[in-house]
């Protein structure tokens, strides 16, 4: 901090240091100030070489010089290369050296301001007056733009006006009278001269020292406070540059709220014409649109996020900034807003479709796709130089998910060569081979090329959850887990036995519960934990009052869901196959031979893909931000 204060106080913007730089339309910089500013971002790098594009233009006098001023400072040990043109004569003797450069890029001049002027004085004696070159008459000017009337002087024709003649845009332009393949003869024959008059030396040559052994180089200790002042910096940017987007903040608080009661309103039917949670038609559609929102919403919410502060990343490269630090406080802001967008979006479309007691369980679903898309999203803004662009990518992105996913167009009824092993093992039964056992093939397994769709894994994970993790479905398996474990050993004592009947009372209890109201039966189930948790013993005294017009299967568990699920255990578990195959909604995944549950297999697959891609966006931000020094 103490650096960028010394900075400030030496461009003269000390006073400014709180100020807003503003936007090429709403300025609140002057263009001195802003050109000062601009200078004294690439001063805090460490770069041997700059390059600076008319820092002048568009400056009165005097913030000319200040800004030239600043530029000769930073020339310590240091290359610096400026274009300027029309310099006013105080500005032009504060170069070392200066270049000119005639059209096409002729070379016609290299040297001291000085000895420019110098020269193109003794052309201008030797082309009136007939001097010889090499002639030093004195210099009789120091006006920088006294060069470019040499250079660029007009030919006329013996009455003395200029003629004019017809550019390579049609133009008419004032004709030259010496063309600038003759400047740039004219000066390699000057050079050659000078060259031909200097008097060669020859010195002794100094015997070379002997050379010191290399030494490793020691790297220096992470300083851990520099470190967090780096990260705080570049997320504290981040979530300023997302606030001052007022299109990004209305997107955030009304985009997810209103397309969750547009959809949750379309959707709300049931077949019985009165709306019930159980026989609901549409809740595996809403599933699947909720986490599309999502995906849509972060897509279009990161999709040029780097194209904007690519100016940003080119100029600070040479500042030592942490590009790890930058993804990850860029994913740390995006995400922020991601999650708001989905707290808005299952509160209100659960609360329209009735779905009780899945708020959490859909929103770090629907959070973690949200996550991904956006880590997919800022890799397609790293591929992309403008915002357009991104925009008409995000659509190329978006169909494949909703036509792979499996929930508008059904694996089952899907093009079945789209998948690698169905594909294979068709091959071998038009090519049968001694071995005439071959294993069905069932219609729920996902085709190879739709593995690599996130839609699909989300969407699984989504309806597996509904269907096993409402809260009557996960007390009642948790319940037989329970009874399975007992069951399964060989030797039980009294007291497993009374946990045995416990657990089957429970089940019992669970499989009719009614109440007069949902609120009642959340009481219910929370009794029900209690026997669960070993807190307390099994009582029926407390459930017997547990009747109504409202049961538990009503509100918490959906026909249609429940459906997708026993078609897959039926498909899993047919013994026509010989073993459970990898399908579609299993609650169960087996790779090489070991059982895994499918909330910890998508999880970690998802998981996966938004490290790996977001270790592809740092390899390309790496590559685009590398320094090549030659």
């Amino acid at each position: 901090m103490r650096r960028l204060e010394a900075k400030l106080v030496e461009l003269g913007l000390g006073e400014r240091r709180d100020a807003v730089v503003g936007a090429a339309i709403k300025k609140t910089l002057s263009g001195g100030e802003r050109k000062r500013l601009n200078i004294g971002l690439d001063m805090i790098g460490m770069s041997d070489v700059y390059l600076f594009d008319e820092p002048t233009s568009g400056l009165s006098s005097k913030d000319s010089e200040h800004v030239i001023e600043i530029i000769r400072s930073m020339a310590h040990n240091k290359i610096i290369i400026v274009t300027i043109h029309q310099p006013s004569s105080k500005l032009f003797q504060l170069f070392h050296k200066a270049i000119l450069l005639d059209k096409g890029g002729r070379l016609v001049f290299f040297g001291t301001p000085t000895e420019m002027l110098r020269y193109f004085a003794e052309a201008e004696h030797q082309h009136q007056f007939g001097a010889d070159l090499g002639a030093c008459p004195s210099c009789g000017t120091t006006r920088p733009e006294f060069i470019f009337d040499v250079l660029e002087t007009p030919l006329r024709d013996l009455s003395g006006d200029i003629i004019y003649e017809e550019n390579s845009r049609g133009q008419l332009v004032a004709a030259r009278r010496y063309s600038p393949e003759f400047w740039r003869d004219k000066y390699e024959a000057f050079r050659l001269i000078q060259d031909v008059k200097q008097v060669s030396l020859r010195r002794e040559q100094v015997p070379q020292l002997p050379s010191a052994p290399p030494q490793r180089k020691k790297r220096l200790p992470i300083r851990w406070h520099d470190e967090w002042t780096q990260f705080r910096a570049l997320l504290r940017r981040s979530f300023i540059s997302k606030l001052r987007n007022r299109a990004n903040i209305w997107i955030t608080t009304c985009a997810a709220p209103v397309l969750a009661l547009l959809i949750g309103s379309l959707l709300r039917y049931s077949e019985s014409g009165k709306y019930d949670f159980a026989s609901a038609f549409h809740v595996p559609t809403y599933l699947f649109l909720g986490l599309l929102v999502v995906m849509f919403l972060s897509l279009t919410n990161s999709a040029d996020d780097i194209i904007r502060d690519r100016p940003v990343l080119q100029r600070e490269r040479n500042l030592d900034v942490r590009l790890p630090y930058y993804i990850f406080a860029k994913m740390s802001s995006l995400s922020v807003f991601a999650l708001i967008q989905c707290v808005l979006f299952v509160l209100i479309g659960n609360y329209v479709l009735e779905m009780r007691g899945m708020f959490w369980t859909h929103l770090a679903l629907m959070f973690m796709t949200a996550v991904g898309s956006l880590a997919l999203g800022l890799l397609v803004s790293s591929l992309v130089s403008d915002a357009k662009t991104a925009a008409n990518i995000v659509p190329l992105v978006l169909i494949p998910q909703i036509l792979m996913s499996g929930a508008l167009i059904k694996y089952e009824d899907m093009n079945r060569n789209l998948s690698l092993v169905y594909s294979l093992t068709r091959w071998f039964h038009e090519h049968p081979t001694k071995d005439r056992s071959k294993k069905m093939e069932s219609k729920l397994q996902v085709p190879f090329v739709c593995q690599f769709i996130p839609m699909r894994w989300s969407y699984e994970e989504m309806i597996v959850a509904q269907a096993k993790l409402n809260p009557l479905t996960s007390r009642q398996e948790r319940a037989q887990r329970e009874i399975d474990s007992i069951v399964g050993r060989h030797r039980q004592d009294p007291a497993e036995g009374k946990r045995l009947d416990e657990l089957k009372e429970v089940l019992a209890v669970l499989s009719g519960l009614e109440a007069q109201s949902a609120d009642e039966l959340d009481h219910y189930l929370k009794e029900v934990d209690q026997v669960l948790d070993r807190k307390r013993s099994f009582d029926s005294g407390a459930f017997k009052q547990a009747k109504g017009a409202v049961t538990a299967e009503q509100i918490y568990v959906n026909q249609k869901v429940s459906d997708l699920i026993s078609n897959a255990e039926m498909e899993q578990s047919d013994y026509r196959r010989g073993s459970r195959p990898n399908v579609f909604f299993g609650a169960e995944k087996r790779y090489l031979g070991v059982k895994i549950s499918v909330f910890v297999f998508n999880t970690l697959v998802l998981i996966g893909s938004t490290l790996g891609m977001l270790g592809l966006l740092f390899w390309i931000l790496r590559r685009q931000l590398e320094v090549r020094r030659i």
